[in-house]
């Protein structure tokens, strides 16, 4: 239950889910394992693993959902190496040239021979919905990951009206002047990690690890142009985290003070302690999102 990246989203209106609805919405596309034909399978499976019943999770004005992915493992080079096989072969035999549909034809033969004895592998990808504030929160550090999960959430709800919660932001310039000054907003403190990078896309890079951000060394890199792309920062010594000038929040770190919040609840009653987990990182989360927010000069999170 704690999230370790994040992708955020905002609803764009107001949205109030009822649990039977959106239980049943789930439901529709529910995850499945691979058939002897499916390259990779897509879908919901229960939110708190084998402790509980229902795939979705409503507690305190927040639900937490799981999406899971099957896929099929047939390495590239060991497919690539049978039609090279193969197509030699038929060079030798017929004394001909195989053309590229002919190959293209052999490795869609080859894959569908292949698949029903490939290994399998899957991963789940957890998310959940603030019914109070608005926000969308994927537990992924990719844009891409978590539009899949978006994707299959829309198409089970048949309406998701998100975006993206940082695109009205130029967050790089934000984050350069946050550590060109050494002037983090309210609440927030500058870490000891960043990424810096000329303006140019193919400019210089500079990544900075357990460095003194406020020295001078730093200072010249700004000077001279380069903007930060990464910064670290910690919200208020409970959450360390990798703010990135596209939005993802990265490399989550929670204090132990944080953490040891829930350590009275016995293990033995996981869906107990699975509940109380995922409301104490959920609470947090949101608070820091909105604090972040209320930085950029977002009205509405005021």
């Amino acid at each position: 239950m704690w999230f370790s990246n994040l992708i955020c989203y905002k609803f764009k209106q107001e949205i109030s889910y009822q649990q039977d609805e959106f239980e049943k919405a789930l439901e529709q596309d529910i995850f499945r394992p691979c058939g002897s034909q499916d390259l990779s399978t897509f879908g919901w499976t229960k939110a708190l693993g084998k402790h509980g019943q229902m795939l979705s999770h409503f507690s305190q004005k927040s639900i937490l959902v799981c999406a899971k992915r099957e896929e099929k493992v047939l390495p590239a080079a060991v497919v690539n190496e049978l039609v090279a096989e193969k197509v030699e072969q038929i060079e030798i035999d017929e004394n001909r040239p195989v053309k590229k549909k002919e190959k293209d034809e052999i490795k869609e033969n080859l894959l569908h021979s292949l698949l029903p004895q490939a290994f399998k592998k899957s991963n789940l990808q957890f998310a959940f919905i603030d019914l109070e504030k608005g926000w969308l929160v994927v537990n992924s550090g990719s844009f891409n990951k978590a539009e899949e999960l978006l994707a299959l959430l829309r198409k089970s709800l048949g309406s998701l009206p998100v975006v993206p919660a940082f695109v009205n932001f130029d967050l790089g310039l934000f984050l350069t002047d946050w550590l060109t000054n050494m002037s983090p907003p309210e609440g927030f403190a500058i870490g000891q990690d960043a990424d810096l990078q000329e303006a140019d896309e193919n400019g210089a890079q500079v990544k900075l690890k357990q460095h003194d951000l406020s020295s001078d060394e730093v200072q010249k890199h700004l000077e001279n142009g380069k903007q930060v792309t990464k910064l670290a920062l910690d919200w208020n010594e409970r959450i360390k985290f990798m703010l990135a000038e596209d939005g993802s929040i990265k490399r989550i770190n929670y204090s132990e003070v944080l953490k040891d919040e829930n350590a009275d609840i016995p293990k033995e009653d996981m869906v107990v302690k699975l509940d109380a987990d995922f409301i104490l990182a959920s609470e947090e989360l949101k608070l820091m999102l909105e604090d972040l927010l209320t930085s950029l000069g977002d009205a509405e999170a005021e």
